[in-house]
């Protein structure tokens, strides 16, 4: 992942989001747990697991770099935030491990987020933030047999811009820009 503050655009509109990865050692613990999830839940790959703290959707080049510039302008605050439940989300068939808003340098960020989205021309938001990690897909309700899920306590040194890319072997989250978290 780029740790500079360079901008790397593919060119074309993207589809986009802002979030934050895990470090490797909960990807490997979330692997493990992947790999136990019942036939039928499609797992998310390991080197897709993040924290989802906007979705942008379609974006020009301008209006990404007008989010970036706002958001590059702004000391953005590191957070901690404990992932410990299991949902599943019917609606868009998630299985995911979620948490609580607890510590308020997230609800800051998410301020800092929402804030430079609007200046560069994003609508709201159509939910809340609700700190989750997607562990699966296809998931019409909570699996049968019991699945165990370690309580994840994550704690981003960087804020990512992600693309969403759609690619015959699935899709791929790939980051275009990363800012550093700043303990206050």
């Amino acid at each position: 992942m780029p740790t500079d503050h360079a901008f790397h655009w593919p060119g074309g509109d993207c589809r986009l989001f802002v979030g934050v990865a895990l470090n490797p050692a909960q990807q490997q613990q979330i692997a493990a747990v992947l790999a136990t999830l019942p036939a039928g839940l499609k797992p998310v790959p390991a080197e897709n697991l993040h924290l989802t703290l906007r979705f942008l959707g379609q974006s020009s080049e301008t209006q990404a770099r007008v989010l970036w510039g706002q958001l590059s302008a702004t000391s953005l605050p590191a957070f901690s935030v404990r992932l410990e439940q299991l949902l599943c989300w019917p609606g868009p068939k998630v299985l995911c491990l979620a948490g609580e808003i607890t510590d308020p340098a997230l609800r800051d960020l998410d301020i800092s987020i929402t804030q430079a989205a609007a200046s560069a021309g994003y609508p709201p938001s159509q939910h809340p933030l609700h700190p989750h990690l997607t562990l699966a897909r296809s998931a019409k309700q909570l699996p049968q047999s019991p699945v165990t899920v370690p309580a994840l306590q994550v704690q981003p040194s960087e804020l990512h811009l992600y693309q969403s890319v759609s690619t015959p072997a699935g899709v791929r989250y790939p980051v275009l820009a990363s800012l550093p978290l700043v303990t206050v």
